[in-house]
């Protein structure tokens, strides 16, 4: 192998290097699509909910979000083929009725960048809520991204 075949060899090993290297994902933080963030608060202080079970109902998979445990955030996902999703608060307490919370949104492709490619954001429009163990509910931040921020209050009694 002649020495100039063997300069251009490794020139172009180190240019494929380069352009695998800008193709990849690790400037892409976070989820593909924005999952709304519920924290729960008595007043103004963070709380924690113990013996918690949350499931989904409409929600991606119908599934089965956190299983009696004590929480003070969970995530709830929210689906791209609806404009709604349901889900149930199990207290897991005798005296304590399930609560149910609906989201009403719409969903907005986005396209991220080359690196990250397409994502879903979601505006939630309205909501509801039972009143068994839950106060009220805020959305301070109702345009959800793949931002890792609290989007949803739920103040309990």
């Amino acid at each position: 192998m002649s020495r100039r075949y063997s300069f251009r060899l490794t020139l172009v090993a180190i240019v494929a290097m380069a352009l695998m290297a800008a193709c990849n994902n690790d400037n892409c933080i976070g989820n593909s699509t924005g999952i709304p963030l519920a924290a729960f608060y008595e007043g103004d202080e963070a709380v924690q909910v113990p013996n918690l079970t949350v499931y989904g109902i409409g929600a991606p998979n119908d599934s089965l979000i956190i299983d009696n445990t004590t929480a003070s955030q969970v995530y709830l996902p929210l689906s791209i083929t609806k404009k709604s999703c349901q889900y149930v608060l199990n207290y897991n307490t005798d005296g304590i009725a399930n609560d149910t919370i609906t989201l009403n949104y719409s969903e907005t492709p986005y396209f991220e960048s080359h690196e990250c490619g397409a994502m879903y954001n979601f505006n939630i429009t309205s909501w509801e809520h039972t009143r068994h163990a839950i106060d009220s509910i805020a959305i301070p931040v109702p345009l959800i991204t793949n931002a890792d921020v609290v989007t949803i209050k739920i103040y309990m009694q």
